[in-house]
């Protein structure tokens, strides 16, 4: 019994030592991010799904759609579409979700180095909120923010539009 119990007490230890591990290589994540670290542009976002290795396909130089998805089942495919679009006004990200998992991809983006940790936080709240956000001010940006849920799907869409600077 005192081998179970000292076997039980090694794993816990080691447990709270990983665990403690894990959360102390994240601080300075988060303290880095206090300001992004990489500029927002079509291409730093473009190339950040690249980097994910996700499958991606160039409409036309402004515009690049990137897919992933497997079977779960003999019926059933689960996917992700992005499309990232760059107007001359701004940024649009837009995500085709049909599995909880693919969430990932969003919360990816949102968690890039081209975004600083404040206005991280306030894009999580756009989604969290499940509503509409029209021309809300966020750090750099104008955002829009639009959520769909049409059958066995949602569909998020990020616009940026960058804040001008004033002239004084």
């Amino acid at each position: 019994m005192k081998i179970l119990i000292s076997h039980f007490v090694c794993v816990i230890a080691l447990f709270l030592l990983n665990d403690s591990v894990a959360f102390g290589a994240e601080r300075p994540k988060s303290a880095a991010r206090s300001a992004a670290t990489e500029p927002f542009t079509y291409s730093n976002v473009v190339s950040s799904f690249k980097e994910a290795h996700l499958r991606a396909t160039e409409v036309q130089p402004r515009c690049t759609i990137f897919f992933e998805g497997e079977w779960k089942n003999a019926n059933i495919y689960d996917y992700c579409v992005i499309m990232v679009e760059n107007s001359d006004q701004d940024i649009q990200v837009t995500f085709y979700l049909t599995d909880a998992h693919e969430m990932n991809w969003v919360n990816e983006f949102l968690d890039a180095p081209f975004f600083a940790q404040a206005e991280t936080e306030k894009l999580f709240n756009l989604i969290n909120s499940q509503r509409d956000i029209r021309s809300q001010k966020i750090g750099r940006f104008r955002v829009d923010f639009h959520r769909w849920e049409p059958r066995h799907a949602q569909i998020l869409v990020f616009s940026f539009t960058p804040l001008r600077k004033s002239s004084t």
